[in-house]
């Protein structure tokens, strides 16, 4: 049983760690080429690269734990009928 999680483990981590170290890259090149002339537009970019390093993280942890989402869809009549009580 060790054997097979290694083989799963491994190459994740090592995408996760290597996808990070990609995004500081790019983090580390737009901080010397746009940063100095637009903050705003530097923060924008930057934001959305760390957005997706958490998403990475989120989805490893969910795959890990086995979690699935479901989403269930409510009628409108019966949202109208809860609002009015």
């Amino acid at each position: 049983m060790a054997i097979p999680l290694v083989l799963v483990v491994l190459p994740l981590g090592l995408l996760f760690l290597l996808s990070g170290l990609i995004v500081n890259a790019v983090q580390a090149v737009l901080f010397l080429s746009i940063r100095p002339l637009s903050k705003s537009l530097y923060r924008r970019i930057n934001r959305f690269l760390a957005e997706l390093l958490w998403l990475q993280l989120i989805w490893l942890v969910d795959w890990w734990a086995g979690v699935k989402v479901i989403r269930n869809k409510v009628e409108q009549s019966k949202i109208s009928f809860f609002a009015l009580r």
